[in-house]
């Protein structure tokens, strides 16, 4: 209960900064505009080369320790140097409303080549940039930062659970990594997960869905299949309630996979089926005819349902290649997961 009221008291800090922001406030406390922390190595002539999935797990394995230092659990967002989304992480007990937000101040840093704090002093009344917070997807308070390597912005980091001063903190942590891993780089070469990182402990299944970290090992079998059968692939995982707890990206995915993972995923959760059993059960004269036309649903495989105690407490999703790939790399997380649950 008490982690729960600390909680809810950051995101009431970020709200009144964000009030503050809009003109709606104007006694809160003004946030200070914090200088992304830059990368230099003459070594790589392709900067943004070196962004992948690899690297934005390092990323999020520092930021998540620094959150946990300061206990307040977090969204984590990583994107590339288009805005395209590499990974998001949701700790456990992160205030759900943040998924968004920290995706969004992922994709202003980069979009705007700037820290979503920096913004924050020129989107005011009579300012350059007032009005740019109109944009659904503009994030004008602190936990965006871009990425920067020689001058050039490759990429971005969005933070938010708790104030923005602590999503500012952890996105920092996020960016001392990048810069330690990049600027120790010798050449344009291509940044690998370490064998430390993939080494997961602490999997949980309860009867609310499965942990962050069981996530994890979920998502290096489907890289590993994935690998195997040549077809890089995008996999998310999420709750009982259907809320996002990771998605990722693996190098050269297709980008229109992103929602139909995840949808895959919701689907699986939501009507608490495999989504080729879906397929069969929604053709003309059968029973769940019509369910396609509803917001989210997938009729075609690469979907699961996570099943625990007799309840559906999650789903994931994969998709990538064709529906027989997704269904065959989906399989490779579900044998993690049924691994787990006879443990």
């Amino acid at each position: 209960m008490k982690r729960n009221k600390k909680i809810i008291a950051a995101l009431a800090l970020s709200l009144i900064g964000v009030l503050s922001f809009t003109g709606c406030q104007t006694t809160a406390k003004k946030t200070t505009a914090v200088p992304t922390i830059e990368a230099k190595n003459a070594n790589i002539k392709v900067p943004r080369s070196i962004v992948n999935l690899a690297l934005a797990k390092e990323m999020t394995a520092a930021a998540e320790a620094k959150a946990k230092e300061i206990k307040v659990p977090m969204y984590i967002t990583i994107d590339d140097a288009d805005a395209n989304l590499i990974s998001i992480n949701r700790m456990a007990n992160t205030i759900l409303v943040s998924e968004k937000i920290s995706q969004n101040k992922a994709y202003t840093a980069v979009a705007l080549k700037m820290p979503t704090s920096t913004l924050t002093a020129l989107a005011q009344p009579g300012t350059a940039l007032y009005g740019i917070q109109n944009d659904s997807k503009i994030v004008i308070f602190g936990g965006g930062f871009p990425l920067v390597l020689n001058g050039e912005v490759i990429g971005s980091i969005g933070v938010s659970g708790g104030s923005v001063e602590e999503d500012m903190s952890v996105a920092q942590a996020g960016l001392t990594k990048y810069k330690e891993i990049v600027e120790g780089l010798k050449s344009d070469t291509v940044i690998t997960q370490t064998e430390a990182s993939k080494n997961i402990t602490g999997a949980a299944i309860t009867d609310y869905g499965i942990n962050l970290e069981l996530a994890r090992k979920m998502a290096i079998a489907v890289e590993k299949k994935a690998a195997e059968i040549g077809v890089p692939m995008w996999f998310s995982a999420v709750d009982k309630g259907a809320n996002l707890i990771m998605e990722q990206r693996m190098e050269e995915a297709l980008l229109v996979s992103k929602e139909i993972s995840l949808n895959k995923a919701y689907t699986a959760a939501t009507i608490k089926l495999p989504t080729d059993i879906v397929a069969k059960v929604s053709q003309p004269g059968t029973a769940l005819y019509g369910v396609q036309n509803v917001s989210r649903m997938i009729i075609f495989g690469g979907g699961y349902p996570l099943v625990y105690n007799g309840k559906t407490i999650g789903g994931v999703g994969v998709s990538g290649g064709s529906v027989e790939q997704d269904m065959q790399v989906a399989q490779a997380a579900m044998d993690v997961y049924n691994a787990e649950l006879i443990k």
